[in-house]
């Protein structure tokens, strides 16, 4: 009859799900994306690490921004910045979605997270939320044209009243979102740079200065003059992705990579994976690797995908499934020889832009699905 010791922590001897694909993380690339946004927005950075700060690891990365001098951090939710906080980051953080109604606020009250105002309605909501006594930390987040949250500009005024004459916010910030910072010189964007930017002029008329003023995202930083504000949000230009294609002046920060866990030899004219898109056109010498669709390669790249091989460009043959993929082996692979994925530009030629090509969207998209099966390795 088994017993159990109570004494004894059981999850010190569950294996950590992951199925030897490693995705390797160069810090050395994110201080140099960091340095160089700097120097180009000429303000101090907010990093935005939202989405497991696309797909890179939340904690392990605010972690080493930290180590890296940076004092603000940006998520999108306020799940994410509570997550921050109880694994022991102490710094600013600032968070703009969440629910006025749900446990996630109150947490974050207790916490001393920075909040955005996204709503001029929520402004007596949080109030009443507030102990009396407390303050907390309020950035008021204005729509200035990509009309999705966000106070909308015309009432933008009437809030920040709203929330100077309360003794329970301390308004340390003013925040706005672009439309298509990608494109230079856009009217749209520079249309909302100065509808931020007079808003700011007339707080200041009224007597409000605000120490937080930021706008910019990578594209901003890259494409604008935003050097009159104090933060930059830069999310995936710190690990070098912007835009469709490689930007020489950043460098790609993750490398992913998995090992040949079965070679087979299979005789012309059969049938690979499932329904048997693939037909063998020869006697053939197959590798079969622990990745797929569940871990973050889009099925639709199916047909189309390659991957590298001791050096070599290799066919992803048939359906790409959940688990695994078939590739065409050659004579010298080896089981547990690296797969590579995707690389930097430089340890392997294709990028993560490759496969986001070929998958038909956007790079985040990707980077923003890889999985927990998923190991994540820092290295210097």
């Amino acid at each position: 009859m088994n017993t159990i010791n109570n004494n004894v922590n059981y999850i010190d001897y569950i294996p950590f799900p992951d199925k030897n694909i490693k995705a390797i993380v160069d810090i050395n690339a994110i201080k140099y994306n960091i340095n160089f946004l700097r120097s180009k927005a000429k303000t101090d950075l907010m990093p935005i690490l939202k989405s497991n700060a696309y797909g890179h690891g939340l904690i392990k990365i605010s972690r080493i921004l930290r180590e890296l001098g940076i004092k603000y951090i940006g998520v999108a939710t306020l799940g994410e910045a509570i997550l921050l906080r109880k694994s022991g980051d102490n710094g600013r953080i600032l968070s703009w979605i969440y629910n006025v109604e749900g446990d996630d606020l109150k947490d974050g009250i207790k916490l001393d997270l920075d909040i955005a105002i996204f709503d001029d309605k929520l402004i007596p909501k949080i109030k009443k939320l507030i102990p009396n006594g407390k303050k907390i930390k309020i950035t008021m987040f204005i729509d200035t044209g990509i009309n999705r949250a966000g106070i909308p500009y015309k009432k933008a005024l009437q809030a920040f009243k709203d929330v100077i004459n309360c003794d329970k916010f301390e308004l340390v910030g003013m925040m706005s979102q672009l439309v298509c910072s990608e494109i230079k010189n856009s009217p749209i964007v520079n249309e909302q740079l100065h509808k931020f930017r007079t808003l700011r002029k007339k707080l200041e008329i009224m007597g409000i200065n605000i120490p937080l003023v930021h706008i910019a995202n990578t594209g901003a930083c890259l494409n604008y003059d935003v050097s009159d504000f104090t933060l930059a949000r830069t999310g995936c230009g710190i690990f070098g992705i912007f835009n469709n294609k490689i930007n020489k002046n950043l460098k790609l920060t993750m490398t992913v990579k998995t090992n040949i866990i079965q070679l087979k030899d299979v005789d012309k004219g059969e049938g690979i994976g499932y329904n048997w898109k693939y037909i063998t056109p020869k006697k053939m010498r197959i590798a079969i690797l622990p990745i797929g669709y569940g871990d973050f390669i889009p099925e639709i790249c199916s047909g189309k995908l390659y991957i590298y091989i001791n050096g070599t460009k290799r066919k992803v043959l048939g359906t790409i499934n959940m688990d695994q993929i078939i590739v065409e082996a050659k004579k010298k692979d080896r089981i547990n020889n690296n797969a590579i994925i995707f690389g930097n530009g430089i340890n392997c030629k294709q990028t993560i832009f490759d496969i986001s090509k070929i998958g038909k969207c956007f790079p985040l998209e990707i980077l923003c699905h890889i999985g927990y099966r998923v190991k994540l390795i820092y290295k210097k």
